[in-house]
């Protein structure tokens, strides 16, 4: 079972529970899923091989679209729209992307190119009836999920393809060093083209639990952020990948221990 398969096992057994919770809105998992079949019914076969371009912010609407577009048999591309053009635009074109997944808020701020878009917040009647109920893609664990691009600070960003494998991998081993369960309250912080934002999501959307989007007002002030979080019981969990022998510190340096607050 792939991790989008196993977030839809969560949203058919427990579809009032929240999944995400940002500013505007609370998105439970039967939202969540009725939302992003939607957009699976939209965007299938409409991809061909290249992957569908996420540009959209750090909400709700995020992992819809990040779903749907797996639902949809596709891989995704998540662009950050703080990023500059120049940079959105290189990964679009370097990717051979053709559609891309936005807001109506964000819809100006997309570069120009070769490119169709699909506005996710638009009418809900009006998106329904464009899109084909439940149009699932087929998919195997070694077709790619998602595609990352690097930050560029050696030289050109280079697009990193991640299979669906590698992603359950992922949120398999996560799962079990953070005991992750459905009683968790996460945040979700990183930029949406950060790798850093695939570990705030698929683990926690996998184990049922809420994602709190935290505003950027808090993200800018640690003092806030630490009470915020106090308050509303959130964790969020900062951790460097295991090492290949655990035991071995040829380095010389001690063992970091996976560290939340």
């Amino acid at each position: 079972m792939l991790v989008h398969e196993l977030v839809e096992l969560k949203a058919t057994a427990t579809p009032q529970a929240i999944a995400i919770q940002d500013k505007q809105r609370q998105l439970t998992y039967g939202e969540l899923l009725r939302r992003a079949d939607l957009l699976a019914g939209r965007l299938h076969r409409s991809h061909g091989d290249t992957p569908i371009a996420l540009f959209l912010q750090r909400s709700g609407d995020l992992a819809i679209g990040a779903l749907g577009v797996l639902k949809a048999g596709a891989a995704y591309l998540p662009l950050d729209p703080t990023d500059p053009a120049n940079r959105v635009s290189m990964a679009l074109e370097d990717s051979d992307c053709n559609l891309v997944v936005t807001q109506k808020c964000l819809a100006d701020r997309l570069p120009a190119g070769d490119w169709q878009t699909v506005i996710l917040d638009e009418d809900d009647a009006l998106f329904a009836r464009r899109s084909q109920s439940r149009a699932t893609g087929q998919v195997k664990a070694d077709d790619v999920a998602y595609v990352i691009f690097t930050s560029g600070s050696t030289g050109r960003p280079k697009g990193v393809q991640i299979t669906h494998a590698n992603l359950l991998n992922l949120v398999q081993w996560h799962l079990r060093a953070f005991e992750v369960t459905s009683s968790d309250q996460t945040t979700m912080q990183a930029s949406p083209g950060f790798d850093a934002a695939v570990w705030e999501l698929w683990p926690y959307l996998a184990a049922g639990a809420t994602v709190h989007v935290v505003d950027d007002s808090l993200r800018a002030d640690p003092r806030s952020l630490r009470d915020w979080m106090v308050a509303s019981g959130s964790r969020s969990v900062f951790c460097q990948p295991p090492p290949p022998n655990p035991s071995s510190h040829s380095n010389g340096l001690p063992k970091l221990d996976s560290d939340t607050c």
